[in-house]
């Protein structure tokens, strides 16, 4: 690809991605993210840290409130909540005609994908900057944020947005209608949500439930953002950060894929 032609793919990009942030999403999405997450860690993480007491949950070689774990595994959550924002965007710019126009112009399927998935990645790395300012209270006496452990929370944050992203994009090819589409993600999403590490941690639980755990990509995200944030970085959360790669890479060529080959 020559020079003029990236420079035209990534215009293209910036484009639909200006779109999608100030046409295509509903405001009332912004603030949703926003309080569905100070509900979560106030009202949920105090009353269940009641019942936990003053035990600890570790985290590496450190040991932290259940409400800190819970505000850094709502990082993770806002990015899976917030893919589904790549399905509605698809199946409105469908149900409207406006997908056929975006072809029309100079704009092909896989700017469309891409364009979405950052948007979805600008949104989770807004929405996780505002957890952390909003739950700082929370976290603030065991936090320990370092250049080095701070890229492991964004990545985890980049990452999970590409999977989450295309996993909805997938989804919103196969299905035929946007109601079986909603049926299906929320369906899936509360396994996603259930079967993870963000409400708890996987030590401790039944083996199979345990096991499952790890095949489930948000405890990845939520596993590694903890581990940034706080600065437990080890050799285990290196092996997290390879699956969460292949996790997100496989989605992204599936959900590329999918789009190319689906017929408008």
């Amino acid at each position: 690809m020559k020079f003029t032609e990236k420079y035209v793919f990534v215009w293209g990009i910036l484009l639909l991605l200006y779109r999608n942030l100030f046409a295509a999403i509903d405001k009332m999405f912004f603030i949703w993210q926003i309080l569905f997450p100070v509900f979560q860690i106030y009202i949920m993480g105090y009353a269940y840290s009641a019942l936990i007491g003053d035990q600890g949950i570790k985290i590496g070689a450190s040991s932290i409130s259940y409400v800190a774990f819970l505000t850094t595994g709502m990082m993770g959550f806002n990015v899976m909540q917030g893919s589904q924002i790549a399905g509605t965007i698809f199946w409105n710019d469908r149900k409207n005609g406006m997908f056929h126009q975006i072809l029309a112009m100079p704009f092909n399927k896989i700017q469309y994908v891409i364009a979405n998935l950052v948007t979805l990645i600008v949104i989770g790395l807004t929405s996780a900057t505002a957890i952390i300012l909003i739950g700082l209270p929370t976290i603030f006496q065991d936090m320990n944020i370092t250049a080095w452990g701070i890229s492991y929370t964004i990545f985890a944050i980049v990452a999970g947005s590409i999977f989450f992203g295309s996993f909805t994009i997938i989804l919103s090819t196969k299905m035929k209608s946007s109601e079986t589409y909603n049926v299906f993600s929320n369906g899936l999403f509360i396994f996603f949500i259930f079967v993870s590490s963000v409400f708890y941690p996987a030590e401790g639980l039944p083996q199979p439930l345990s096991a499952a755990f790890y095949f489930n990509p948000l405890t990845y995200i939520a596993d590694i953002t903890r581990a940034g944030i706080f600065s437990q970085v080890d050799a285990f959360t290196n092996l997290e950060v390879l699956a969460l790669t292949l996790f997100s890479a496989s989605a992204f060529v599936i959900a590329t894929r999918a789009m190319v080959k689906l017929q408008i």
